[in-house]
């Protein structure tokens, strides 16, 4: 069934409000509150490298490297997602979306496998501040990761689901609500990859 879903469509819905989408600002808000959050962070580590003669520097693991081309690698898929999502092709759009979901559960994991580079070097989350910082940053970070996959993890069930319900796929075609929510969460998964990028990039230029 060659089906896609208009603009009209999509925002059936949301000319019922008048102004910003309630749920699309409160996700704004989050998302000023995740900025200004790891902001002050970041801004932290500055002071603090400033004022403690024993700070070390030392190179990043490069296995975050590789996390940060699977967390770009996870906005990529989720756009493209959502493309297809938006123009009825389910099954294209579940076997990206679960790409994706796998590849932000391999970003965790080189996460974790950075700690390890770094316990390996001498740098421990009780041991020197610098090290410390590293741990603290990437971890809050991979907290909201968690988030995301745990919401991410309820659109890919639903998608699973329809595959074996034509009725409950052909709802989903129907109804724009679905649409907007799920630009929600791509949204969501942009601004947090593109966190971890902004961090990646700090933390490279202040330990070196």
């Amino acid at each position: 069934m060659d089906y896609t879903l208009s603009d009209k469509d999509v925002l059936k819905e949301r000319m019922e409000y008048t102004g910003v989408h309630p749920q699309k600002f409160l996700l704004w808000l989050a998302m000023a509150s995740m900025t200004m959050f790891f902001g002050a962070l970041t801004s932290a580590l500055i002071v603090k490298k400033a004022d403690i003669q024993t700070w070390e520097n030392f190179r990043l693991p490069t296995v975050f490297i590789y996390s940060t081309i699977a967390v770009v690698a996870v906005s990529v898929l989720m756009h493209f997602s959502l493309i297809q999502y938006r123009k009825a092709k389910f099954g294209l759009f579940r076997v990206l979306f679960s790409i994706a979901f796998v590849m932000a559960i391999l970003f965790l994991g080189l996460q974790y496998l950075g700690w390890k580079q770094l316990e390996a070097i001498g740098m421990t989350l009780d041991g020197n501040i610098s090290g410390s910082f590293i741990y603290l940053i990437t971890s809050l970070h991979g907290l909201h990761i968690v988030i995301g996959l745990l919401i991410t993890l309820i659109f890919l069930a639903n998608a699973i689901r329809s595959r074996k319900d034509p009725i409950y796929e052909l709802s989903n075609i129907a109804n724009p609500k679905r649409v907007f929510n799920l630009e929600m969460l791509v949204t969501f998964w942009h601004y947090i990859d593109a966190v971890w990028v902004y961090l990646y990039v700090f933390l490279y230029f202040n330990y070196q």
